[in-house]
């Protein structure tokens, strides 16, 4: 017996409810496993004895191959589907974190244990947001994605608290790693189970170089690199900087940086939600601005409290505030201008944006071997913060129509 109009759309609602609760809890897994580093770094490096650029290059490996997976996963998604893309590289993602864990006995294998994980967590952008895209009407796509976008916040929070108390614990700082690969390897179980495929057409209608030719597309995804720039500065070195440079112990380090998920959460809802009603454009070109102002002024506050206030400024206004908009907004104008090409296009807003870290973290250490101080790492990237704001400026808005 075939079910009745409305049983239909509550069961497709209650699918979509399902699919962005689990794209958000696999946000999650991606960052604590990310960012359960970034506290550990002065730790690893006095234990291996590497320089603030090596320390850098450990993030750089990780984001080199984040980065370099995800065009070639968008292509292979084209063969095996975007689910069964997002299961493999899943995995890939957890056997990385294992051997970070397992394997990483010294700096050479430590790279390459990063440079797995890393390829492994490369695609989960794309095929996280191209499902996403295809599956949720737009009227609901900025607060879809604000959920989904949750998924960072938690796991930022999660793996910056988890850092210090797991290292004190165990006296190790493989540890953490080990016990992170069970849920790591749990998403890949969950995708398999509880996500539909999702039909994508097998010829490639519209090539990258394309895509790269076009002007509205260009800019959105070289203001995305300069808003990520200084998000990937602020989270892969923050905790050094208060450990170093402002006397703060290991698991306070991590807790300062994590407040930037207290407020990130709320905002990026609130404004996801927000868009789905006025518009993406005036939100983001009030954001970015004051994007800027928060990096420049953190390394020139000193009391505990005024760093507190500018990370939590940083939440309200930063990248994980940003990311449900800046999705969304090129999501409208993709589906509406070049239909064929959503999965190649958020592959390459991925591509683009990230590539900010491979160069942000290790060129941040360098400032540091030369200057002494991480600051100057800081008002690069809000400097790069405006130039995001001056490529928004002439896009177009795309506002959403109250229709699917």
């Amino acid at each position: 017996m075939l079910a009745t109009p409305s049983a239909e759309d509550g069961t497709e609602r209650t699918y979509v409810q399902r699919l962005v609760a689990l794209l958000c809890a696999g946000w999650a897994v991606v960052y604590v496993d990310r960012t359960i580093l970034y506290p550990l770094l002065s730790v690893i490096a006095r234990d291996l004895g590497l320089s603030g650029f090596q320390t850098g290059l450990i993030s750089g490996a990780y984001f080199t191959l984040y980065v370099a997976a995800m065009l070639p996963a968008g292509l292979l998604a084209e063969r095996l589907g975007l689910k069964r893309t997002l299961v493999l590289f899943s995995l890939v993602s957890a056997v990385g974190i294992l051997g970070f864990g397992a394997v990483a006995v010294n700096y050479l294998a430590l790279l390459a244990m990063a440079a797995v994980h890393g390829a492994g967590a490369g695609s989960y952008y794309t095929m996280a947001y191209s499902i996403t895209i295809h599956t949720v009407p737009r009227r609901n796509r900025g607060t879809a994605s604000g959920v989904i976008n949750g998924g960072m916040s938690l796991g930022l929070a999660a793996g910056l608290a988890l850092a210090g108390p797991l290292y004190h614990a165990t006296g190790s700082w493989r540890a953490p790693f080990l016990i992170l690969a069970v849920p790591t390897f749990l998403m890949a179980a969950l995708f398999q189970r509880f996500v539909r495929e999702v039909p994508v057409s097998r010829r490639r209608a519209v090539p990258v170089w394309g895509l790269l030719r076009d002007p509205t597309l260009l800019r959105m995804n070289l203001s995305a690199f300069c808003v990520l720039y200084g998000w990937w500065v602020l989270l892969s070195w923050g905790p050094v900087f208060f450990q170093r440079e402002r006397r703060i112990g290991l698991t306070m380090s991590g807790l300062y940086t994590l407040v930037i998920a207290v407020t990130a959460m709320p905002s990026g809802l609130l404004l996801g939600r927000w868009s789905d009603r006025i518009g993406r454009k005036r939100i983001v070109q009030t954001m970015l601005p004051l994007m800027a102002l928060t990096l420049a002024v953190l390394p020139q506050v000193q009391s505990r409290t005024g760093m507190l206030l500018a990370l939590m400024a940083y939440g309200v206004v930063g990248k994980l505030a940003w990311d449900p908009l800046g999705i969304s907004w090129l999501g409208d104008y993709v589906s509406r201008h070049r239909p064929e090409a959503v999965g190649a296009a958020v592959a390459l807003f991925s591509f683009i944006s990230v590539l900010s870290a491979v160069v942000g973290s290790p060129l941040t250490g360098w400032i540091q071997d030369v200057t002494g101080s991480l600051a100057g790492g800081f008002y690069v990237a809000a400097g790069l913060a405006l130039v995001g704001l001056a490529l928004s400026l002439g896009l177009p808005d795309n506002r959403v129509e109250a229709k699917p």
